[in-house]
């Protein structure tokens, strides 16, 4: 015995099929589009280092500002823009990805603490030479 599908039936078919299929591919791709969005996209390396407006005085929890650029670092995590911190003796070192050093500039400059005097920045393009992976 054969059954004989209409074909108003066979439409509503293909249409369900082609939004499945519609949807699968966007939430493949969405995951996947902030990565992209830095793949391409050059490294750089700022060093901090104290700047006039720090209080020798007080610990860093307690400087003016220093919440603010805690939070802007933090933004900058959750985005995919930084790849990198650490502490190098008195400094503070971060490798993170933009368009071009004027953008660089700008993504860092953006902070409430650089704009205040809290600390001084130095921004240098990041070419690496040799590849690897940092594990902690």
């Amino acid at each position: 015995m054969t059954h004989a599908i209409s074909e108003p039936m066979m439409l509503n078919v293909t249409k369900g099929v082609r939004t499945i299929l519609i949807a699968l591919l966007l939430l493949l791709t969405i995951p996947s589009f902030s990565q992209e969005n830095h793949q391409n996209d050059s490294l750089f390396i700022v060093t901090y280092t104290t700047g006039p407006a720090w209080d020798f005085d007080k610990t860093p929890n307690d400087q003016l500002y220093f919440s603010d650029h805690s939070q802007h670092l933090s933004a900058l995590r959750k985005n995919g823009t930084i790849k990198l911190g650490a502490r190098a003796g008195e400094k503070g070192i971060i490798v993170f990805s933009a368009k071009t050093l004027q953008k660089a500039r700008e993504i860092i400059n953006n902070d409430i603490a650089i704009i205040n005097g809290l600390f001084r920045t130095e921004i240098q393009p990041f070419n690496v030479f040799y590849p690897g992976c940092i594990e902690r």
